[in-house]
């Protein structure tokens, strides 16, 4: 049904490049003892599926990098691009690169090839790649960095760290998760390890463009975001955009952001995110730090074992024309799209779609609550969106506008809520009950219908009304 509503841009190009198989065709296995399992393939019904290989990107998004070019010469850096020595690959990497910027080239390549980095940090952290400043590192699309094996709780393959205006584009970026070493942790004995990423971008960083980029296979996020401490006045971690990457079997995030503001992400494929907890295509979880005026738009999400966005704590966010798909060999834990009562939003021109029920029911939004009262004043807003067999449930909340969605065979469910409005949706299912249930509710409502015909529902502000309910 995702005719039934006219998305803008609906078609704009996910046309990311990727060749999931030839990136490994090159690659002797006598060279190295560990093997790569592919990464899962783009989803046949994206509507504009995968055509191509990443390529870096021609045009820098900033002004600060110099157009000067340096490729790394592989033999005069004595740099091995046959999957071996991963330390001192990750030394003489670092060290061109180093070199390159103190001679003031700003685009640095890397050649085709199949990198493997990773070395000692400390005793919990595996260090990869750091970038600096007004610099962008373009990656041949047959150029692959893969992390080392490694027992490390931590590790990122490629880091950014209070620097600004900073490209990575091109190129396949993988982590170890198929053969990490699960040592326990000495102090608890813990074996989750799932802090191993392949780009972090941390501190005071600010411009930093990831795109035209594949990026599996990590223990942890594909991209993690951490700014500003939780005690800090605003945060200055900010500016990022992620754009035109595939995302491809990262076992706990596809993106996590704890701690980020002016950040767009768009024209994304983000699946087969599975492993460990949350297990989200994105997840806003500042954990005390802000995260504020986020735009996630016209990605493409599907397979994801948890859910395809999680927003626990986001202030200002933009949720729009993006298309959230259950795969046929896959099942949601939480959900598509998840929240918390203190985040706000916008939610508009999505298409959301279940194929078979998650932990929350057929839930394609639902919002997720406590006893304690909500103290954020924002309204969040969800409107022009078109749900699959699934429907809406929010409870123990406030200050929602839902409008002008469309949901087949789905529902609108709310429970002990305040100032809810709920103008123009349209819902069709076999069950009166279960398309419209309410539990102490109060609000106002009109011009809903169910099954096509027009559907009362009496809200009154200040005044808690109880239709059916189904427990």
């Amino acid at each position: 049904m995702i005719n039934q509503i006219n998305f803008r841009n609906y078609f704009l190009a996910l046309s990311l490049a990727l060749s999931l198989t030839s990136c490994f065709d090159d690659i002797d296995d006598d060279q190295t003892a560990t093997v790569v399992t592919p990464l899962s393939p783009t989803d046949p019904d994206n509507p504009n599926p995968f055509n191509g290989v990443m390529t870096p990107i021609d045009v820098m998004p900033y002004d600060q990098i110099s157009n000067e070019r340096y490729c790394i010469d592989l033999q005069a850096w004595d740099i091995p691009n046959n999957r071996t020595e991963p330390v001192k690959t990750t030394d003489n990497i670092q060290a061109a690169i180093d070199w390159a910027i103190s001679q003031g080239y700003g685009e640095v390549c890397l050649p085709a090839g199949h990198y493997l980095i990773g070395k000692y940090g400390n005793d919990i952290y595996q260090a990869g790649i750091v970038l600096d400043s007004n610099m962008a590192l373009l990656l041949d699309q047959n150029a692959i960095i893969e992390m080392a094996p490694n027992n490390k709780w931590n590790y990122c393959a490629i880091a950014v760290r209070g620097k600004s205006h900073v490209v990575i584009s091109g190129g396949t970026i993988l982590g170890d998760r198929d053969n990490h070493e699960y040592t326990p942790r000495t102090s608890d004995g813990a074996v989750a390890h799932d802090e191993g990423h392949l780009i972090c971008i941390e501190d005071e960083s600010e411009y930093v463009t990831v795109e035209n980029v594949t990026l599996g296979k990590a223990n942890g996020d594909g991209i993690l975001l951490v700014g500003s401490p939780s005690d800090a006045d605003q945060q200055l971690l900010k500016n990022i955009d992620i754009r035109r990457n595939n995302f491809s079997d990262n076992r706990r995030q596809g993106i996590s952001l704890v701690g980020s503001a002016e950040v767009l992400i768009e024209n994304n494929e983000i699946h087969h995110t599975n492993g460990v907890a949350p297990q989200f295509g994105i997840d806003l979880e500042g954990a005390g730090r802000l995260n504020e005026n986020i735009t996630i738009r016209n990605n493409y999400f599907h397979n994801n074992r948890g859910g395809d966005i999680v927003n626990t704590d986001g202030k200002n966010v933009l949720l729009e024309d993006n298309i959230l798909l259950q795969g046929e060999d896959s099942q949601y834990i939480d959900g598509p799209i998840v929240y918390w009562k203190n985040a706000d939003w916008t939610i508009r021109n999505n298409s959301i779609t279940m194929r078979t029920v998650s932990v929350n029911n057929w839930n394609g939004i639902i919002m997720y609550s406590n006893d304690s009262p909500k103290t954020n004043p924002a309204t969040t807003y969800i409107y022009d969106n078109a749900l699959n067999n699934c429907g809406m449930y929010m409870y123990k909340g406030a200050d929602l506008e839902i409008s002008n969605n469309f949901m087949d065979n789905g529902h609108l469910a709310f429970k002990e809520m305040t100032n809810l409005t709920l103008t123009n949706n349209i819902v069709e299912h076999p069950s009166q009950c279960w398309a419209y249930r309410f539990l102490e509710v109060s609000g106002s409502a009109s011009g809903n219908t169910y099954n096509q015909e027009p559907f009362d529902i009496p809200l009154e502000e200040n005044t808690p009304w109880d239709g059916c309910w189904i427990n």
